[in-house]
C-alpha cells in the first residue's frame, strides 16, 4: 500500500492444518483484505517433506514450499489463470520488504545497476516472453557441478551451457520476474528438479540451484540485475551503489521515509541479516517480539538522524567484542537499522489503529537491544 505496488499481491501459505487455515483466513479478511481487494491469501498442501527412494518420509526441507507453492498457486488460485500469458509474475521471499514498486521495466539507468560484465552481454531492459529477470546472487556456475544427467536427463540443454554463460545468466534469486507463460514453465521444471538437487545437496540453497537448472534446461537466460535487492551490507552484486549515493546527513531520515523520486532506491530489502550501529542500535528479524502488535505494547525507539556520525563500529547484542566498520559499511548498516525499525513501527501503528478498541500505546520507548538478556548499553 505505502509504496503503491501495482497488481495483485498474494501470500502463499503451505502446510496449515484445517483449523489453522480457517483462523488465518479470518484474520486476513479482517485486517489485510480491507486495505485492498488486490490482496489475496492462497493455501497449499504441505510440500516440505523429504522422501527416500521408497517414498517414505525421512526429513523436512521447508524451502520446497517455494517451487511447489508457486506451481500450486499458478494452477489453482481463483484470480490466477495461465491464459494471461503476457502478465508478469514476481516471486519474492516472505522476509522481503518493498522500498519502491517492482515492475518489469528496467530501462532507467538512474535506478538500475547491472555489473559491467553483464552490461557487455545485456539481454534487454524489459521482462518479456523468453526474457525473465532476477536479482543477482553469488551462486556462480556451481549448479553445473551437479550430476545433471540424474537431475535433468542425459539430453538436457543444461549440458550445452558454457561455464561463462552459466555464471552470467543463471545464478538468479528472488525477486524473480517472468511472464506467466515462462514462470509456469519454470515452476514445472523447478518442482521436478528440486527434490533431485536436494538428494545430491541436502543443504540451504538447494532449491535455488534447482531454479538455475530449471531455467537452463528451458533455455531461459535471465537478465540479472544487482539493484533489485539489498541485504548483506558487505556484499557486492546488490543495490548498495544506490544507497551509497545518499548523503550521510540524510541516510537515517531517508531510511525512515524512503522517497525514490529524491534518491533512487533498490526495490526490496531482504531481511536475512542482522544490522547494528554502535552498541545501542540493532535490528534482527528473529528478535521482533510477538506482542509488538498488541495495543498496550510500546513501539521501538528509533535511531537519531545523526546516528551514522556517532559511531565507527558495530557491537551487536551478545557479541563478545565490537567490530570497526569502514564508513561506507557503517552507512549501509545505519540505513537498514533506521528503515527496518520504522517499518515495524509503521506496521504496528497501522494495525493498532485499525484493531484496538482500548487505549493504544504508540510511544516509541522500547529499545531493541533491551530484548536481549545481555547487551552493552
Amino acid at each position: 500500500m505505502k509504496v503503491k505496488q501495482p497488481g495483485h499481491v498474494t501470500r502463499i501459505v503451505s502446510g496449515c492444518k484445517e483449523e489453522e487455515a480457517a483462523a488465518m483466513n479470518e484474520w486476513f479478511r479482517a485486517h489485510i483484505q480491507r486495505m485492498s481487494r488486490r490482496f489475496h491469501l492462497h493455501f497449499t498442501p504441505h510440500f516440505s517433506g523429504v522422501k527416500d527412494g521408497k517414498g517414505d518420509s525421512v526429513g523436512d526441507y521447508k524451502f520446497f514450499n517455494k517451487p511447489f507453492g508457486l506451481r500450486h498457486w499458478m494452477e489453482h488460485a481463483e484470480h490466477m489463470t495461465r491464459h494471461q500469458h503476457d502478465d508478469i509474475v514476481i516471486l519474492i521471499d516472505p522476509d522481503m520488504a518493498l522500498l519502491r514498486p517492482i515492475t518489469g521495466d528496467f530501462s532507467s539507468e538512474r535506478e538500475t545497476v547491472i555489473s559491467p560484465r553483464r552490461q557487455k552481454r545485456k539481454l534487454g531492459v524489459r521482462v518479456d516472453h523468453g526474457l525473465p529477470f532476477a536479482q543477482t546472487y553469488g551462486l556462480g556456475s556451481q549448479w553445473e557441478r551437479f550430476d545433471l544427467d540424474a537431475i535433468a536427463g542425459p539430453d538436457s540443454p543444461t549440458k550445452l551451457v558454457t561455464k561463462e554463460d552459466g555464471a552470467l545468466f543463471y545464478p538468479a534469486g528472488p525477486p524473480y520476474l517472468a511472464t506467466v507463460k515462462d514462470m509456469y514453465n519454470i515452476a514445472v521444471m523447478w518442482t521436478e528438479f528440486a527434490p533431485k538437487v536436494y538428494a545430491q545437496y541436502p543443504h540451504l540453497l538447494a532449491e535455488m540451484y534447482a531454479f538455475c537448472i530449471a531455467a537452463a534446461h528451458l533455455g531461459l537466460k535471465h537478465q540479472l540485475v544487482d539493484s533489485i535487492m539489498v541485504s548483506n551490507t558487505e556484499a557486492s552484486g546488490e543495490g548498495w551503489p544506490l544507497v551509497d549515493k545518499i548523503p550521510n546527513d540524510d541516510i537515517c531520515e531517508f531510511g525512515k521515509n524512503p522517497r525514490h523520486e529524491v534518491y533512487a532506491l533498490p526495490s526490496v530489502v531482504h531481511l536475512c541479516q542482522r544490522y547494528s550501529v554502535g552498541d545501542a542500535w540493532f535490528f534482527g528479524k528473529r528478535k521482533v517480539p510477538a506482542d509488538i502488535y498488541e495495543c498496550e505494547t510500546p513501539l521501538f525507539t528509533e535511531p537519531p538522524r545523526d546516528v551514522v556520525n556517532q559511531y565507527d563500529y558495530k557491537w551487536p547484542p551478545n557479541a563478545k567484542e565490537k567490530t570497526a566498520l569502514e564508513p561506507a559499511i557503517l552507512k549501509r548498516e545505519a540505513f537498514m537499522v533506521c528503515y527496518l525499525t520504522r517499518l515495524v513501527n509503521d506496521a504496528a501503528t497501522y494495525y493498532k489503529k485499525q484493531s484496538c478498541r482500548s487505549k493504544i500505546n504508540l510511544e516509541k520507548t522500547q529499545k531493541f537491544v533491551s530484548l536481549f538478556k545481555r547487551h552493552h548499553s
